[in-house]
């Protein structure tokens, strides 16, 4: 390989058109930043790290090699001295020990000899100073551990182990060797390695910088006017390679680009043609033209322009745009312009014109359309901008929306439309005011025909059509009808629509004109009004108007089929409880939740209604079989037994519901709302959650609790009442210790009437609570009476209802009485059944710890017959308990009832109150008692009730002392 190459020969590669652009060229580019240099210096350093890592592993493998065979040299030394070594050992003979390590020192590694007898004592030893050097450290980092070998001696005829032999080698002196030959493949690499890159420098000098430079030359020299004039040449030996392809690309872009220059000039020479001629077009053009730069300068204005801004020619060249435009618009302005400057030739051009206020030299404001586009000049862009004065135009559109808007204005206040139908021209118009209250677009104005039959309510379409045929031939005097049409948001609107015919002389119609009103307003007002008049406030059921009439159609339309009409009436059992204990508001929600699940408990065609407080009608109308109301009947029974969740309580609701049936029961709505009343009061009397079918037992008990009833109110106001007292024993000395008064009633007519037929008709009406007070107002005169006459103090119980202790102030009222007739409260006791105290116990606690705590004391009534809570006979202020007859008289010869009452006596006096039992009659039963430690005993077996003058006959003494008589 040549290190150069002939100047000849290098000059042929690429030539240029003088000698002295290659020694400007060689001498702008220095050695270190030539390629050549670059390439070469790149290549060696990677050729020196190359050789350094692999003499690294050629000096590591030599180092390991060369501890292999040291090891293996000082082993053999130690085999071939071992016998002798161990023949002196054995006979402790110390000359032949000498001998031996003396012969071991024949190798010069080894600086430490020594020989050991079997008991570990030195036989013999021998050490020299272990070899200098500068490279001694090198060594012991190479070798870290001291080199120490140790062979056991053995007498191989006795198989005798009789020492050790121990040697140590000098690290420095193996190492010195594993220097010299790393010396000599270190300089070696790096002489190969200084070489490679001398030739490398050559090569690419050669073959690489001289032959770039000489074109750097070349096309140094080139013309820029005229690029295709002077190429480059290519030599033959350079054709194939990268260097003839870099001149061969470089000649086709000098050609390009020489083409490009010519056309660039012709280019240049038709655009200067074309504005010629715009010039001359723009300055006979009746519109002002403006071209600005891309600073929004002006460039150009032809006359137009310039009369317009009152400039003279040429004088607002170079002026900013700005100076043209009223302030106000200027931003919005600008804004376009610099928008239309910046985009590009494949951007959709959108709509830039727009009206503006311009300003003229003088400082005039005027009205102006503005309109913008872009125009590129190579790679300049202009804006060019097109103005007109439209100062006339906009007075007069000014003008024509003034009177639009009163127009509007004035069908807007009317909320209404004008239509217009030409039948001569066969056009249909609605005014475009009218179709955006509708919610369409004013353009559908002109197709107000299509319009209206689209529009127009399916239910009024005919109504409507048909009033418009009418009034147009002639039937009726004037034009009024009324009908929906569709918003177009879904939602209907009610027009009202008024109109005129223009008629020919035959009275055909040539025109008709009008106008259409909403009364949408109108019509929701009409309906709420119905709604409201027809509907239940709170539920939103019918009331008991549209029930009549719902009814009053089911009848008519069943008598024509010939099917059956069923009323149902439903009443909510102790509704009253729930308004008491958690307030009305609780109770309005709960009416509005039972007649939600009530209407799904019906079909579509039957109607629900609401006739106030807690009653509801369900009217189920074309029956196929009366018994289906009874399916009815059970559907809503079933669905009623679901909890209601109401202010995060679970309520639990029964109902009563009365049937009635039409033809059978009754013909007209009254009689069949009487006949469905009898039969729901005779379903809560049953104990309410169930219903009852009308029959004419019914109405015979109603005619009779209705006379009852009437009957009731006379013997208040006449006072046909009276009191019985039946006193109560005590176990331990069977004496008279209290006694229970009870209400009598002496019928001027009828005779004596039992407590139990007219006290449930009292608790119904509410003429309990008027009885109630007689009652206790009798009761303290009694006891003021026998106080007064000198009868010893004895406690008088007396039945008190739930509905006189939840009337307001009942504690008060009871106290206040016992001050009035001078009675001590101790002497007065309250009995509440058990029964109505449990139904009624959330609003009659408060007032029951009120009673007691004047001093009066409280009974349980019929105890055990209303599965209480034990809590509560613990909770409440309660004295006595009174066991039900029911358990007394079953309790001898019954074991269950016998267990039951045993268990109510114990379970009394563990709490400490009073046990009264009612209703004894027999031997037996005493004795069962007595047996149990009965407190008080009451019953016939002691005394039926008696008047005042007999009990104090056989109960009371003067002398205070209260003994059983007879």
């Amino acid at each position: 390989m040549k290190a150069t190459l002939p100047p000849e020969q290098a000059e042929t590669d690429i030539l240029p058109e003088s000698g002295t652009a290659e020694t400007a060229a060689v001498a702008r580019v220095p050695l270190r930043k030539r390629l050549s240099f670059k390439q070469a210096r790149n290549t060696a350093l990677v050729t020196l790290m190359l050789g350094l890592v692999l003499s690294t592993a050629q000096i590591t493998i030599d180092l390991l090699d060369m501890e292999r065979q040291s090891d293996q040299l000082v082993r053999q030394v130690l085999s071939i001295m071992r016998e002798a070594a161990a023949e002196s050992a054995y006979s402790f003979d110390q000359a032949l020990a000498d001998r031996v390590v003396t012969g071991l020192f024949e190798y010069k590694p080894i600086y430490r000899a020594v020989i050991l007898e079997d008991f570990g004592n030195q036989l013999a030893a021998r050490e020299r100073p272990q070899a200098e050097g500068q490279l001694k450290w090198l060594a012991e980092m190479l070798l870290p551990v001291e080199k120490t070998y140790s062979i056991p001696l053995v007498i191989e005829r006795h198989n005798q182990n009789v020492g050790e032999l121990r040697v140590s080698i000098d690290r420095f002196l193996i190492a010195q060797e594993f220097f010299r030959r790393s010396g000599v493949v270190l300089s070696t690499g790096i002489i190969w390695t200084v070489a490679l890159a001398l030739i490398l420098v050559v090569m690419f000098y050669s073959t690489l910088t001289k032959p770039f430079l000489r074109m750097s030359s070349a096309i140094a020299e080139i013309n820029p006017r005229h690029p295709a004039d002077k190429l480059l040449s290519v030599p033959k030996r350079h054709e194939d390679d990268e260097l003839g392809l870099l001149a061969k690309t470089i000649n086709e872009v000098l050609v390009q680009f020489d083409h490009s220059l010519v056309e660039r000039v012709r280019a240049e020479h038709a655009l200067r043609e074309r504005e010629t001629r715009l010039s001359g077009i723009m300055d006979n053009v009746a519109d002002g033209i403006i071209t600005l730069d891309e600073d929004l300068r002006i460039e150009t204005m032809n006359s137009a322009a310039e009369a317009l801004f009152g400039y003279a020619d040429g004088e607002a060249v170079g002026q900013p745009f700005v100076t043209l435009i009223e302030e106000r618009d200027w931003t919005r302005v600008a804004v376009a312009l610099m928008a239309c400057l910046r985009r590009s030739e494949e951007e959709q051009r959108p709509d830039n014109r727009a009206e503006i206020q311009g300003r003229r030299r003088q400082g005039e404001v005027f009205a102006m359309a503005f309109g913008v586009s872009q125009m590129r000049l190579g790679d300049r862009r202009t804006a060019i901008c097109v103005v007109q004065d439209i100062t006339q135009r906009k007075r007069a559109e000014q003008a024509l929306r003034e009177s639009e808007e009163r127009l509007k204005l004035a069908v807007r206040a009317t909320r209404s439309g004008v239509f217009d139908n030409s039948y001569t021209k066969g056009t249909y118009w609605w005014s475009p005011e009218f179709i955006e209250m509708l919610g369409y677009d004013a353009v559908d104005a002109m197709y107000a025909n299509k319009l209206f039959d689209g529009l127009l309510h399916p239910d009024d379409k005919d109504m409507a059509q048909n009033q418009i045929e009418r009034y147009l031939n002639g039937e009726v005097g004037d034009y009024l009808s009324l009908y929906r049409l569709r918003h177009r948001d879904g939602s209907w609107v009610w027009i009202e629509a008024r109109g005129q015919a223009i008629r020919d002389d035959s009275g055909r119609p040539l025109r008709f004109t009008g106008t259409m009103t909403d009364v949408s307003d109108r019509k929701r007002f009409e309906e709420q009004l119905m709604y409201v008049s027809t509907h239940d406030p709170l539920t939103g059921l019918p009331n008991r108007t549209l029930v009549q009439d719902r009814l009053q159609h089911a009848l008519a339309h069943a008598g024509r089929k010939g099917t059956a009409v069923a009323v149902l009436l439903l009443d909510v059992d102790r509704f009253k409880l729930v308004n008491d204990s958690l307030g009305h508001q609780a109770g309005d929600k709960l009416l509005r939740a039972l007649a939600q699940r009530l209407g799904s408990c019906v079909r579509a065609a039957d109607t629900v209604g609401r006739l106030g407080a807690d009653e509801f009608l369900i009217v189920a109308e074309d029956l196929p079989d009366p018994q289906m109301a009874a399916r009815v009947a059970e559907t809503i029974l079933v669905s009623l037994s679901r909890p209601f969740g109401i202010d995060g309580q679970q309520l639990f609701v029964t109902t009563s519901i009365g049937i009635a049936l039409f033809p059978g029961d009754g013909a007209d709505f009254h009689a069949l709302m009487r006949d469905a009343d009898t039969a729901m009061h005779n379903a809560k009397a049953s104990g309410g959650n169930g219903y009852r079918f009308f029959t004419p037992e019914m109405n015979e008990a109603a005619v009779a609790r209705l006379s009852l009833e009437h009957s009731l109110r006379e013997a208040l106001e006449q006072g046909q009442f009276f009191l019985h007292y039946q006193p109560k024993i005590a176990m331990g000395d069977m004496k008279a210790v209290g006694v229970e008064a009870l209400i009598r009633w002496q019928h001027p007519e009828i005779g004596m009437i039992p407590p139990g037929k007219f006290i449930p008709v009292a608790e119904e009406t509410g003429l309990i609570v008027p009885l109630g007070e007689w009652v206790m107002r009798a009761a303290l005169a009694q006891i003021q009476d026998w106080r007064r006459r000198g009868f010893a103090p004895i406690p008088v119980a007396v039945n008190v209802s739930v509905r006189q202790i939840a009337t307001p102030m009942f504690g008060e009222r009871v106290f206040a009485l016992c001050q009035e007739y001078g009675v001590p409260p101790e002497l007065l006791e309250i009995e509440i059944t058990e029964t109505a105290m449990m139904s009624n116990l959330a609003y009659i606690a408060d007032t029951l710890n009120e009673i007691r705590g004047r001093g009066i004391r409280i009974a349980i009534d019929d105890f055990g017959t209303g599965y209480s809570s034990l809590s509560y006979l613990r909770r409440l202020p309660i004295t006595t308990l009174k066991v039900d007859r029911s358990f007394v008289s079953e309790a001898p010869t019954n074991a269950d009832t016998g267990a039951i009452a045993a268990t109510i006596i114990a379970m009394g006096r563990q709490l400490g109150l009073k046990v009264v039992a009612e209703g004894i009659e027999t031997e037996e039963q005493l004795e069962f008692l007595r047996l149990h430690h009965c407190d008080e005993l009451q019953g016939y077996f002691f005394s039926r009730p008696l008047p005042p003058g007999d009990l104090e006959t056989r109960f009371l003494q003067p002398d205070g002392v209260l003994e059983v008589a007879g």
